[in-house]
């Protein structure tokens, strides 16, 4: 095993309970209210469930997982290598910034200062649908990060193409 390999997830590990793949897609914008709390986009909520978990994302984001999702990933961490330092640090901030919320009747997390923080939540906050996960961004963040990405849409579309065509 490639000692800087970190979990990676299949298509079919976003299997539901229905046995059909369970896929988190849309862009929502929100606002944080004074008592920290998000309001999780409808759509999202019936797959996500009434307990969610939440951890650093890349990018300087947060993702929340369904519960299921959650423990297999916490799954893949648990088997990392603890005599590697990366993995261990990986291992290390996963765990460690991840929080488990109950979402309330209307549909509503309270986040913690320290996921706030590590995110840059303010106010304005943006909702994305990431495949296995939601990503919460803040507005600001999201736009800038948006704007690179569509510019270079098409070349990293064929960025990747080609890394596929050495593999195969």
């Amino acid at each position: 095993r490639d000692l800087h390999s970190f979990p990676t997830r299949r298509s079919s590990d976003l299997m539901g309970d229905s046995g059909t793949k369970m896929f988190f897609f849309g862009t929502y914008n929100h606002n944080i209210d004074d008592k920290s709390r998000c309001t999780l986009p409808q759509k999202f909520r019936e797959k996500l469930g009434s307990k969610v978990y939440v951890t650093k994302g890349y990018d300087h984001c947060l993702y929340i997982y369904p519960e299921e999702t959650f423990l297999k990933i916490a799954d893949e961490y648990s088997s990392m290598d603890e005599l590697s330092p990366e993995e261990r640090q990986n291992r290390r901030m996963f765990f460690a910034s991840s929080i488990d919320y109950d979402v309330d009747k209307a549909g509503r997390i309270t986040l913690t200062k320290d996921h706030l923080k590590r995110a840059n939540l303010d106010k304005e906050v943006v909702l994305v649908g990431n495949g296995d996960h939601v990503e919460i961004w803040s507005r600001a963040q999201y736009e800038d990060m948006d704007k690179t990405a569509d510019e270079n849409f098409e070349r990293n579309a064929q960025i990747i193409a080609a890394s596929k065509k050495k593999i195969d």
